[in-house]
């Protein structure tokens, strides 16, 4: 199969909602301290990748809360 150039795609707008994933205080407090930092670092390199695409994602409070280390499950 033929590569289609990357204006002929389909292209439609992404939200950090759309990659997010979110834990409920159960299975936050069931995560061990590897799984919580591995959370962190994958939810701001998802923040960081839609921005850098030039997604005008505004910043959630979810990354704030990241981005301070303060997660308070």
């Amino acid at each position: 199969m033929a590569a289609m150039p990357l204006k002929a795609q389909y292209q439609e707008m992404v939200t950090f909602e759309d990659v997010a994933v979110h834990f409920t205080k159960t299975e936050w407090t069931g995560l061990s301290p590897a799984q919580r930092a591995l959370y962190r670092s994958v939810m701001l390199e998802n923040f960081g990748n839609l921005t850098a695409l030039g997604y005008p994602v505004p910043k959630p409070a979810l990354i704030s809360l990241l981005e301070r280390g303060d997660m308070a499950w």
